[in-house]
């Protein structure tokens, strides 16, 4: 898999402006939950992520964790005017987005994040240069022409805390906007803690629903139902879902093994367009894939690696060499490691490595998540805490990882394989 993929976020968009009634949105909004909604895409790796925003903005600080978790660039947008700051950013992205395309070919999938109509014309534009434009934002707030040209859109739920329209003997659920979803919520409560088997047997479930349902029959039966709708259900009535649990390592593998002995099928056309249809419908330009019969293999070193790196604590190094190069410099050094903030840290580290910038930041974030480093106030957002470095040699380092790591695991798994955490870190 090659490094084929450009992340453009739109910052202002997602938030919905920078006003003050807008906080709500603001203060729930994870770039790190968009980021793993468009990995399920299965686009290749990424080359290039950017943030266009007003960083100067004391509001937006609460996402500079994500932004240096996930490597993003932040991109400072200033306004100059009134009403001009909004024109400003999304020009900027515009302009990056085509020089990009131009001068960087190995460049064939373009990430939106954003629903804003003017986007339409880029993504026309970069169709001209032979691009694949994937499209990802709030639905009711995405205007229709650019999720029309878009050759697939990723849908995000909205980051607010309001309390929900569906209520059933007392008992309140997240908010739904989706006709087809609030139907099947009538009749289906979200499930605490579900085993194996129910996850089995929901997903069959709902594609069951799906069938039944007259709004998504027409779709399987047409057009193809996006796997972003199935991935919705899923997280609504199994409380949150993770296919990783089940040993896949691919949400499409997931479905590829849900679909069997039902009556759809899972269809796919280059580069990253999949979608449910009925098995008798064949939809021009896609191919079937096959099913999968049975559940994956949970204990490998593939899938630890990967359920390690979901979700914080985050786990992102694995090699040997690097972890022992840096934790050995900052044991040494370990005065010059105290009550630093983490971008200071990183800085400081680059100085001294030739490593890639990448490699440092994950090796770091994951001595955070391995309590390596002391915060000095848990309730500030990463980048504003002060950290401070632990272990006197690179071994104790090791053993606060090993430690870590089994303890992440353990929330996520039945039974955790100690021998594969002792492989993945030696």
């Amino acid at each position: 898999m090659k490094f084929n993929t450009v992340i453009l976020y739109d910052i202002e968009n997602l938030i919905g402006g920078y006003g003050y009634s807008n906080a709500d949105m603001l203060a729930n909004l994870s770039l790190r939950q968009i980021f793993d909604e468009i990995s399920k895409k299965e686009i290749g790796k990424i080359a290039i992520q950017r943030a266009y925003a007003n960083w100067s903005d004391p509001r937006l600080n609460i996402l500079k964790g994500d932004v240096i978790e996930l490597g993003i660039d932040p991109v400072q947008m200033f306004g100059f005017g009134k009403g001009s700051q909004k024109n400003a950013s999304d020009i900027q992205l515009a302009i990056d987005a085509i020089d990009i395309a131009y001068t960087k070919p190995a460049v064939e999938i373009f990430v939106i994040v954003s629903g804003d109509g003017g986007f339409s014309s880029l993504a026309k534009k970069l169709h001209e240069y032979g691009k694949t434009v994937i499209g990802c934002a709030y639905k009711k707030t995405t205007n229709k022409v650019f999720e029309a040209v878009s050759d697939d859109f990723i849908w995000l739920q909205e980051p607010k805390n309001e309390t929900l329209i569906v209520k059933q003997s007392n008992a309140t659920y997240p908010q739904i906007n989706d006709p087809s979803l609030i139907a099947f919520s009538k009749n289906n409560k979200p499930l605490q803690n579900p085993s194996t088997q129910e996850i089995v047997t929901v997903s069959k479930e709902i594609i069951a629903f799906f069938v039944s349902n007259s709004d998504t029959s027409t779709l399987l039966k047409y057009s193809g139902l996006n796997i972003s709708v199935f991935s919705q259900f899923l997280d609504y009535r199994l409380n949150g879902f993770n296919y990783y649990r089940l040993g896949f390592t691919k949400f499409t593998d997931f479905i590829r093994f849900a679909v069997d002995n039902t009556d759809c099928k899972l269809a796919f056309k280059e580069p990253s367009d999949y979608r449910l249809v009925l098995k008798t419908t064949q939809l021009k330009g896609f191919q079937d894939t096959t099913n999968i019969k049975e559940l994956g293999e949970i204990h490998t070193e593939e899938n630890y690696k990967l359920l390690l790196s979901k979700n914080a604590p985050s786990f992102k190094q694995f090699g040997k060499e690097v972890i022992e190069e840096v934790a050995d410099y900052l044991s040494e050094n370990k005065m010059q490691f105290q009550e630093l903030l983490l971008g200071d840290v990183i800085d400081t580290l680059s100085d001294k490595f030739d490593i890639e910038q990448s490699d440092l930041k994950s090796t770091i974030l994951t001595f955070v998540s391995a309590e390596c480093f002391i915060k000095d106030d848990i309730n500030k957002i990463l980048s504003e805490q002060k950290l401070s470095f632990v272990p006197i040699n690179s071994e104790q380092c090791f053993k606060l990882l090993k430690r870590g790591m089994l303890a992440k695991l353990s929330t996520i798994l039945d039974d955790v394989d100690e021998s594969i955490v002792e492989t993945i870190i030696s």
